[in-house]
């Protein structure tokens, strides 16, 4: 995942900008745009090894071992997105603390 944002920021810090307008870009819409992309990567993950082992079960591929990893890349990517989730949560209620 690559966040284009952080560099954004850092640009208009440096050129010596009074005010930003968040209406031209928001780093945070970017970001959570980014979080909403990678649960579409989850739920293909987890579909994907949902139906491995529906076919599994029915007969249709025999490789234990292919099921197995798929339901392990499903589990990493749930994991992963949660904490992405949790992140951002924590993110966003920081950022409703700053007072103007």
């Amino acid at each position: 995942m690559n966040i284009q944002p952080v560099n954004q920021i850092q640009s208009l810090l440096a050129s010596g900008k009074e005010e930003v307008d968040f209406k031209e870009q928001s780093p945070f819409k970017a970001l959570f745009q980014a979080a909403m992309n990678n649960i579409e990567g989850t739920n293909n993950l987890t579909k994907k090894a949902d139906q491995m082992s529906l076919d599994f079960a029915v007969g249709k591929i025999d490789n234990i071992a292919d099921v197995m990893v798929a339901q392990e890349k499903a589990s990493i990517a749930l994991q992963y997105t949660v904490q992405l989730r949790n992140k951002l949560l924590d993110a966003y209620n920081e950022i409703m603390r700053i007072q103007i």
